[in-house]
């Protein structure tokens, strides 16, 4: 398959989008929807202190990259080693993490754990990229694990395995998810305000 962009080999297909991308092409679109996802979520002000979780996973290999593009040449943001002292937390969680994580708590049943806003503000720049996008991106600048261990429960198993099946028949399944997941705790707080 040849990207859409150029006509070079394709290493990425995003059904959800209609379109095959080159390594080129897939890694600028990653991040470009890394910035989009950052200025969605507050951007990072001047100042800001970011508590960024680290890991040996392809995840936070990525989130690593993908911060430095975002951050290049900037001075005015320090990275803390404890939560109690960042402004703004930075998570690796991707698409797939989001809509999994509200598949389950929909099943079990506990969806008040969505309406709960952080009390830190929250960036989540891999939030809107698919897993497998983002081990090509962690792959593509250098990272050399394999896939991350994933889920370890049955349940969180069965809960993936779900997503992933469904998504063949709907592509843009995570990212409807990941939308209402978003905009729960928003509509809780204005019917919750709205009712006092």
């Amino acid at each position: 398959m040849k990207c859409s962009r150029c006509g070079n080999d394709a290493v990425i297909v995003q059904e959800y989008a209609g379109v095959a991308l080159c390594p080129r092409h897939a890694a600028a679109d990653i991040e470009a929807k890394a910035k989009r996802e950052v200025r969605k979520c507050g951007g990072i002000s001047s100042g800001e202190k970011l508590f960024v979780g680290e890991g040996g996973s392809a995840e936070s290999h990525a989130l690593s990259n993908l911060l430095s593009v975002i951050l290049a040449g900037r001075r005015d943001v320090t990275f803390v080693t404890d939560t109690a002292f960042a402004t703004a937390v930075v998570t690796a969680d991707t698409l797939d993490d989001i809509a999994e994580h509200l598949l389950s708590l929909v099943c079990l049943g506990n969806t008040t754990d969505l309406l709960e806003t952080p009390e830190k503000k929250t960036i989540r720049p891999l939030s809107t990229i698919p897993r497998t996008e983002v081990y090509f991106y962690a792959s593509h600048h250098g990272w050399v694990g394999g896939s991350s261990a994933g889920k370890t429960s049955t349940f969180s198993s069965d809960i993936a395995a779900f997503l992933k099946t469904f998504s063949v028949g709907h592509p843009s399944a995570a990212y409807a998810l990941k939308r209402i997941a978003d905009q729960l705790p928003e509509l809780y707080l204005e019917r919750h305000n709205h009712a006092v």
